[in-house]
């Protein structure tokens, strides 16, 4: 079998849709790999690394052979694989699989993108959204969530406030990373401290283990493909908590009538006040005394769609003109999971 669903050509423009839209640190893979086409191997896996941001896993090809080679293999985020009901379990050390995926560009080091895993059950774990199987009727993988196909049908059933679960549709450029709706940037907005960042690739502290979270703003992480979950805790502290699946991030939103005020040195999370109407329908949220720039103020907004199955999300700082933003979708069963900001092997 071959891809039908997704061609080459569509995953490369869409690719490079999302490494522009994105403007915040994430790990990409777009230099790294030749998506023109797909490469196929088979040999035995020798280590897993199942953390974010992305699934890795050593293969060795060809062992005991003079062709032999050690693969490093890479595939889809675990949040992205959860939410795609592929578990750890599909990759064992020492079972012999055939793998399928963007081989490595001119001149990198045996490296592969993997879209398909061929198991010797016969079952395939399709990896890369909006692919059809490769070698198999027996499937592991459901990108229905990842794509916004999840919903649910009854208004009723849906949240009538802010404060829900949030979830990222992975094929919208309006839903997976942050876009420009208005504006334009002045010439000081680079000293906002939301400049597009590189792309990454994992760090490994003294033991070897990765790295996994990054320190950054948690601002920041409001531009992740991620899920984001909203908590009322206005009659208990009168605070109101963002959570962002991205870096296990929780921000803190103090409630308050009164003007903007920053309280406290400059910090990695600065200060964040919010106003919120009657209906809790709508949220705004203004933060300064950020560390990164302690002059620059930033305000988003929070607002509930009519339809009640979007988050619809907007942001602008003191430094430009440009309004960025985007918008979350209501999943059933939805949930934010550990992102795995420990050091994992």
């Amino acid at each position: 079998m071959k891809i039908t669903t997704f061609t080459y050509s569509a995953a490369l423009a869409i690719l490079s849709a999302a490494a522009t839209s994105l403007a915040f640190a994430h790990h990409g893979w777009g230099g790294q790999y030749d998506t023109s086409k797909e490469v196929e191997m088979t040999g035995v896996i020798k280590s897993v690394q199942w953390t974010n941001p992305h699934v890795t896993f050593k293969l060795l090809v060809d062992g005991g052979k003079p062709t032999e080679k050690l693969w490093t293999i890479e595939s889809n985020s675990v949040s992205a694989l959860n939410r795609m009901s592929i578990e750890r379990s599909v990759m064992t050390v020492g079972t012999k699989v055939k793998v399928s995926g963007f081989g490595p560009v001119a001149g990198a080091n045996f490296g592969l993108f993997m879209n398909h895993l061929l198991l010797p059950n016969g079952k395939e774990v399709v990896f890369l959204r909006g692919a059809a199987p490769r070698w198999s009727d027996e499937i592991i993988g459901n990108d229905d969530r990842l794509h916004g196909r999840v919903v649910e049908n009854d208004i009723n059933k849906r949240p009538s406030t802010i404060f829900s679960v949030w979830t990222t549709v992975y094929n919208d450029s309006n839903s997976h990373g942050m876009h420009i709706i208005s504006g334009a940037a002045s010439s000081s907005s680079s000293s906002s401290g939301m400049a597009a960042g590189a792309a990454m690739t994992p760090s490994y502290d003294a033991t070897g283990a990765v790295i996994v979270c990054e320190t950054i703003p948690p601002i920041q992480e409001m531009g992740s493909p991620y899920p984001i979950q909203l908590i009322d805790q206005m009659a208990k502290n009168k605070k109101i908590i963002i959570k962002v699946e991205k870096d296990d991030t929780v921000r803190e939103v103090n409630v308050t009538n009164a003007p903007h005020k920053a309280v406290g040195s400059p910090s990695l999370a600065g200060y964040s006040t919010g106003v919120i109407d009657a209906n809790k329908k709508k949220l705004t949220v203004t933060t300064s005394n950020l560390l990164s720039a302690p002059d620059t103020v930033y305000t988003e907004t929070f607002e509930l769609s009519d339809d009640r199955n979007r988050l619809n999300y907007t942001q602008q700082t003191s430094a430009s003109s440009l309004v960025r933003g985007r918008y979350w979708q209501y999943q059933p069963g939805a949930s934010i999971m550990p992102y795995g900001c420990t050091n994992a092997k």
